[in-house]
């Protein structure tokens, strides 16, 4: 069975343009995707600390799916929305690929999110050991291991000519469920210790707590 791909964006907005971009994702932007063939579903989430910093998890059915035509001609042909507000974006960045792992199950309200750079070969029996760990902790329901793939995030598109600098620039995203903001900050509070054991020669590495404040699936159905 193939790995399910995914997507991951992150993106800040100013103050005065928060209402309008909030609205252009939840009646556009995410509807635009996930309906597009093997798209599974999407969670947009705010930071807990900043609520016009966001982050966007997209899963879809294998990692390809970011390279076929329907998804390619999405990113070339932004709408007029896109091109008033894509050019605002602050702070941006965006990976594609496929999951590794996912150990427990379900989602959760609140995610810690991790961007891991380490270019060096991996055992993934010994990071699902290692990564177990967070499983044992209050509140967790579920942990992915996700790589990214640097042909897929590196792929020209005239959404990406309006946004500025390199994407992408870590190797793999950690993203760890709870039920609670607390259970996610004390996730992020043993990252480092965790971390030294499942990626020591990790170059750097980031870690925000987001919380989901939308969703949608293709289950549902669109009523557009």
């Amino acid at each position: 069975m193939s790995k399910k791909g995914f997507l991951a964006i992150w993106c800040d907005i100013r103050a005065e343009d928060l209402s309008d971009y909030r609205q252009w994702i939840i009646k556009e932007h995410m509807a635009d995707r996930i309906f597009s063939p093997g798209f599974l579903g999407a969670r947009f989430c705010t930071d807990i600390a900043d609520e016009k910093s966001h982050f966007f998890l997209y899963m879809t059915k294998d990692k390809n799916v970011f390279k076929n035509a329907p998804y390619l001609h999405i990113l070339n042909n932004p709408s007029q929305w896109t091109n008033r507000l894509m050019p605002k974006f602050g702070p941006f960045d965006r990976a594609l690929g496929e999951q590794l792992m996912k150990i427990g199950n379900g989602f959760g309200a609140f995610m810690m999110v991790a961007r891991i750079k380490d270019a060096s070969d991996v055992d993934l029996e010994s990071l699902q050991k290692t990564l177990t760990a967070f499983m044992t902790m209050p509140d967790v329901v579920t942990v992915r291991l996700m790589k990214l793939d640097r042909t897929a995030t590196d792929i020209e598109s005239q959404e990406k000519t309006m946004r500025r600098g390199r994407e992408g620039d870590f190797h793999y995203l950690l993203v760890v469920e709870t039920l609670s903001d607390g259970g996610a900050l004390n996730a992020q509070s043993h990252l480092k210790e965790i971390l030294s054991k499942s990626f020591p020669k990790a170059e750097k590495s980031d870690a925000s707590v987001r919380q989901v404040i939308y969703g949608e699936t293709p289950l549902e159905g669109s009523t557009a």
